[in-house]
């Protein structure tokens, strides 16, 4: 099991503002289909492509940047270097780049698509390169950091693949678009998303629940995972199609087997609490699965429904699901921490179940699911997009809500414990 030290965490209050960025963007997508219900009739509707991007650009990634400012120095024991102002500047031109990017692709225009990609692809590259110097910055063989250099490397691939796409989009080069889109999706989704939950999971899931580790097999798995992305992509360049299919279906088995492995860790957690956080982890194990499966269908059936399927169910129920969980944790154990090192009172802290309260994580964690599935029917069933939507706006609306109480709490307690004599031990 990856031991962790908490020594080494920064103040929370940067990683803080980037997970509650993270969540406005999620609701930003939602609202998206709200507006335009018809989006899911194909993923190459503008409206669609606008959806996906705010809520992956918008909503996963800065909530993924604000965690690994804190996961990398806590359970990699690497230094992530401090950019002060720089950060926040970061996280505003990322925001803006997000907003650029959706109206881009709602208009088509060149204009905005070259001012949102210098926009993103600078402060994702800027981010990139910090993570990749921390990774990088000293030999180790440690598995969970080999595992994260995997990602980051996924997003290279991922931003490179974008500059490809944006040359085509607005210098009219000619290469083979659709190629090149899903090629993008897969670094982007399976890489990085993936390859970054699988890193996080393979140090969570065995703390906080208290189980086994992942076995070594695993770890082989998520190696062959890189190289099968990087293989499908050639493979689909020259139009090899069966082997394209004989890949994708190795990399569902690849997804599939994380679910089975999850599942089995949090039945057999040795915490026997089942609250929401079991609960969202478990979720996320069948979400795996169910992915797996719609992407195996998306593989082998013509009926293009199944790749929109297979594209919500990952994005929304796989990534989002994967922050919503996390977000139970992280927000609630980062404050207790700096509470506690500012106690010198020794005052009686709140519990972690207490920041945000279960009962709510809860109703969330069920509004969240329902609206999941839902946006997921609404593949084959378009009456369903908006009422999903509006399920899923209600949810993330209400994550914002508990994080902003939470964010607000920990100040103010922090705020006190600065002002309280410390007491004196007898």
């Amino acid at each position: 099991m990856q031991m962790v030290s908490t020594e080494a965490s920064p103040a929370p209050e940067l990683s803080f503002a980037y997970m509650l960025a993270g969540v406005c963007g999620m609701l930003g997508a939602a609202a998206m289909l709200v507006w335009q219900p018809e989006a899911l009739l194909t993923r190459w509707h503008p409206a669609a492509l606008a959806a996906v991007h705010i809520f992956a650009l918008g909503g996963l990634m800065p909530v993924m940047l604000g965690a690994l400012l804190q996961f990398v120095p806590v359970a990699c024991g690497l230094s992530l270097p401090r950019w002060g102002w720089g950060d926040q500047l970061l996280l505003a031109a990322l925001m803006l780049g997000v907003a650029t990017l959706a109206e881009a692709f709602l208009s088509g225009s060149t204009t905005w698509f070259l001012l949102a990609g210098s926009l993103l692809l600078t402060c994702l590259g800027l981010a990139g390169l910090r993570l990749a110097y921390a990774l990088w910055q000293q030999p180790t063989k440690a598995e969970l950091v080999a595992s994260m250099r995997r990602s980051t490397w996924a997003l290279g691939m991922t931003l490179t693949l974008a500059c490809v796409l944006l040359g085509i989009l607005t210098q009219g080069w000619d290469l083979p678009l659709v190629v090149l889109v899903d090629w993008h999706a897969q670094w982007g989704m399976a890489g990085w998303v993936g390859g970054l939950v699988a890193s996080v999971a393979g140090v969570v899931v065995p703390m906080f629940h208290v189980t086994d580790a992942y076995p070594r097999g695993w770890t082989r798995a998520m190696q062959m995972a890189s190289l099968l992305l990087l293989a499908v992509g050639v493979a689909a360049w020259w139009q090899m199609g069966d082997v394209v299919t004989g890949i994708r279906v190795l990399l569902c088995a690849t997804l599939a087997g994380f679910g089975v492995l999850t599942a089995l860790r949090v039945r057999k957690s040795r915490r026997g609490e089942h609250d929401a956080f079991h609960w969202g982890w478990l979720g996320l194990a069948v979400i795996s699965l169910i992915a797996a499966g719609l992407a195996l269908a998306a593989s082998l059936l013509a009926d293009p429904r199944w790749s929109v399927a297979f594209g919500v169910m990952m994005l929304a129920g796989f990534g989002g699901g994967a922050i919503n969980v996390m977000l139970y944790r992280i927000v609630p154990f980062l404050s207790w921490l700096h509470w506690q090192r500012h106690n010198a009172a020794r005052a009686r802290l709140p519990l972690l179940h207490q920041i945000i309260p279960e009962k709510w994580q809860r109703v969330q964690l069920a509004g969240d699911a329902l609206g999941i599935a839902l946006l997921t029917t609404a593949s084959f069933a378009p009456e369903l997009t908006r009422p999903a939507a509006l399920l899923l706006m209600a949810s993330k609306l209400m994550l914002a809500v508990l994080l902003a109480q939470a964010v607000r709490s920990y100040r103010s307690r922090l705020a006190l414990l600065k002002t309280l004599p410390p007491r004196v031990r007898t």
